[in-house]
């Protein structure tokens, strides 16, 4: 078939692009090879389509399936087809829109003298022999307007000849258009898996599919949307700065749903079960947003720029799921250290679906984390930094750039200039202490060592864009003093040594050894005390708890929907239980014990308050869960409050545990946003100008 009619049939939609195609790929350097084989009647490879009367999805609803009987799917092809409407008819094809389309390729441009193809840059486009490929095919290009420009018109006849020559070119290029694509089709008895299993064995021999990508495939003949409720996901998280690939999303659906890296087992899995898993993923307090939120709030990762494989993150999302996010802080904290481990010692390089696979194994045993640890320390021998491991290793190292970077941020650092606190998701420039133009003033710069030297990790704060700018190449002996002076802190908060003697430029070695020692420290320290008090407080047994009496991190409630007053429920008892954990949630951090008396300590149970429930300890945690929820937020429920039932003196009391949050909680009093924070034993709600004030103070 001539490449025009296709195109007329795209255009019109009589060929349609199905749901599971990945979108379009194509480098635009292959758009260019296309072009320049068409032009010399190169053979460009054919087509395959799907005549079906029951096909998939369409992309982009393209079709109105009910007004057509017969439907003609591309199965392969749809990269070379996309760059020739594009490049012919200057539009998108009908079966994507713009956000589809990464590397467009309607720059290209045709030099009519030499018939060269070249992408826009300055010198093609102040080129008088340069034209745009499109508006060679709209009839705005003029052969004997360029040859005039080129000539000039003082010699008709050469501005004649040269025209001729720009014109044969011309028409050569947009002859185009006339070439045949052999089109081969899939016959209508074909089902939609066949067709994949087909789709896949060519595109094998093209651009390749990769694992996941085929994966997906298969997942959209049972689910037709499932590609776009993942690019839709895929950009709200990129939105707050973690942009990640459909891949990984494809990852993160096998793992949870087979608990492997086994991509076919995924092939056929029903409708029902792939919207429930994605769902389980996807929703606004599901387990990608609360990953998210452990990672910036938590581990100090601002971004996925701090992440150097994505594949680390899948054992703790398929954890996250299986668990239903119900994990202690410790837990919590103890999956941070592995992510941690596993970045600086490459866990996932090689064959990572494998390494992954074999990590997924040991979730079910009884302490996950130890034993994904103890993998890497067989693979590496330590978990440990030592400084030598410094040596040398500049931003391109982004194992251990990174980890520097994340202990930075925990070590709550303060800019050089302002004494501004650098926390949360400030943005933050490498900042060479050492000015490399100063430093290759010193050492030659030609060789390698040399270089690695003036850009080591070591040589590295991290500040804000207008400071960086400030320090400009000062030497750190002219400005370190002043920040020591100014700001106490600010040295001491990015491990910078305290001997003026080492930021003179002739010890600058010597200055590199002594920070290496003092970045492997603060590392080898950070990683330590997430499992020795997890980042948090110790949680002890209710005996002690009730022995200690409320306090500044105890609190004890009655009941939680009876009212021992009026005998009978009351709902604002709920509201009062809810107060309490914004407080705490405010205030470092506590626990509130439901069944015990306020006056006298002694525990009295909740048998009242499950009397008044349907399903007992079910209804009372759903209950709970949904209070908070709707008061402070669902991942104040989710994430920072972890609720259990224990037995004292025979009687079953309902243990709160409230992790400090990140961000200031605010409690919801119908169309009121309060803000509590715990003084002495009691809650109290803060005034506007008291609580930003305190907001201040904790949060910045």
């Amino acid at each position: 078939m001539k490449i025009e009619k296709l195109l007329d049939r795209v255009e019109s939609n009589a060929i349609v692009l199905p749901e599971f195609q990945r979108e379009f790929v194509w480098k635009r350097q292959q758009a260019k090879a296309l072009m320049d084989s068409l032009y010399k009647g190169y053979p460009i490879g054919g087509l395959l389509t799907w005549e079906t009367e029951n096909p998939p999805e369409i992309k982009n609803d393209a079709i109105d399936e009910e007004k057509q009987a017969l439907f003609e799917i591309l199965l392969d092809g749809q990269q070379r087809l996309t760059v020739l409407y594009m490049l012919l008819m200057d539009e998108i094809p009908p079966y994507y829109d713009e956000s589809d389309i990464e590397n467009d390729p309607r720059k290209l441009y045709f030099n009519v003298e030499t018939a060269e193809f070249h992408f826009e840059n300055k010198r093609v486009r102040e080129g008088t022999v340069w034209v745009k490929v499109t508006d060679c095919f709209t009839d705005e290009i003029s052969a004997i307007s360029i040859a005039r420009s080129v000539v000039g018109d003082d010699d008709p006849e050469e501005v004649l000849q040269i025209s001729e020559q720009y014109e044969k070119q011309l028409k050569q290029l947009q002859n185009v258009g006339t070439n045949d694509i052999p089109v081969e089709t899939l016959p209508k008895s074909a089902d939609i898996h066949q067709a994949i299993e087909l789709f896949d064995k060519i595109n094998s021999q093209g651009t390749h599919l990769s694992d996941a990508e085929l994966a997906l495939a298969h997942m959209s003949a049972e689910w037709p949307h499932i590609r776009r409720h993942m690019k839709e996901k895929q950009a709200k998280l990129a939105e707050r700065g973690f942009d990640f690939d459909l891949n990984f999303y494809v990852k993160c659906m096998i793992g949870t749903i087979t608990q492997t890296m086994t991509y076919e087992q995924v092939y056929d899995t029903p409708r029902e079960i792939l919207e429930a898993k994605w769902r389980s993923l996807a929703k606004d307090d599901g387990v990608l947003d609360y990953l998210v939120n452990v990672l910036r709030n938590e581990a100090h990762i601002p971004n996925s720029d701090y992440i150097n494989t994505r594949d680390v993150l899948i054992p703790f999302i398929v954890y996250l799921d299986k668990t239903n996010r119900q994990i202690t802080q410790q837990e919590k904290k103890e999956f941070i250290r592995w992510l941690y481990a596993a970045m600086m010692w490459t866990r996932y390089s090689g064959s990572s679906d494998s390494t992954v696979e074999h990590d997924l194994s040991l979730l079910d045993n009884p302490s996950p984390t130890k034993d994904l640890m103890q993998e890497i320390k067989n693979d590496r021998g330590r978990i440990e930094v030592q400084a030598s491991d410094l040596r040398g290793r500049g931003k391109r190292t982004r194992r251990f750039y990174n980890m520097v970077r994340m202990v930075t941020r925990a070590n709550k650092p303060v800019d050089w200039k302002t004494g501004e606190p650098l926390v949360g998701s400030f943005r933050l420039e490498s900042h060479h202490i050492f000015p490399k133009s100063r430093l290759y003033e010193e050492y030659d710069a030609g060789q390698s060592e040399h270089r690695k030297l003036v850009n080591e990790i070591a040589n590295r704060a991290f500040l804000t864009p207008e400071t960086n700018k400030k320090l400009g190449d000062t030497l750190p002996e002219a400005y370190l003093p002043e920040v020591k002076e100014s700001h106490p802190d600010a040295l001491k908060s990015q491990f910078i040594p305290d001997n003026p003697e080492l930021w003179k430029v002739e010890n600058y070695e010597d200055f590199l050894a002594k920070r290496r020692e003092k970045l492997a420290t603060a590392i080898n320290d950070y990683m330590e005390s997430l499992i020795t008090d997890g980042g948090g407080k110790k949680r002890e047994s209710i005996e002690d708890l009730l022995a200690q009496g409320e306090n500044a991190r105890v609190e004890f409630k009655e009941t939680f929907l009876y009212d021992v007053y009026r005998d009978q429920p009351n709902k604002e008892l709920k509201a009062e239980v809810v107060k309490e954990i914004a407080s705490f949630a405010n205030s470092d951090g506590g626990v509130v014990i439901i069944g015990v008396e306020d006056e006298t300590h002694e525990p009295v149970g909740i048998d009242r308050d499950l009397k008044l429930m349907k399903k007992g300890k079910d209804s009372f945690e759903l209950q709970l869960n949904r209070e908070i929820s709707n008061r402070l937020g669902k991942m104040m429920a989710a994430a920072y409050t972890h609720l259990s039932f224990e037995e004292v003196d025979g009687k079953t009391v309902c243990v709160v545990w409230v992790d400090d949050s990140p961000d200031p909680v605010y409690f919801e009093d119908g169309d009121e946003e309060k803000f509590y924070a715990r003084a002495g034993s009691s809650s109290e709600p803060l005034g506007i100008q008291d609580a930003n004030r305190y907001i201040q103070r904790n949060w910045n």
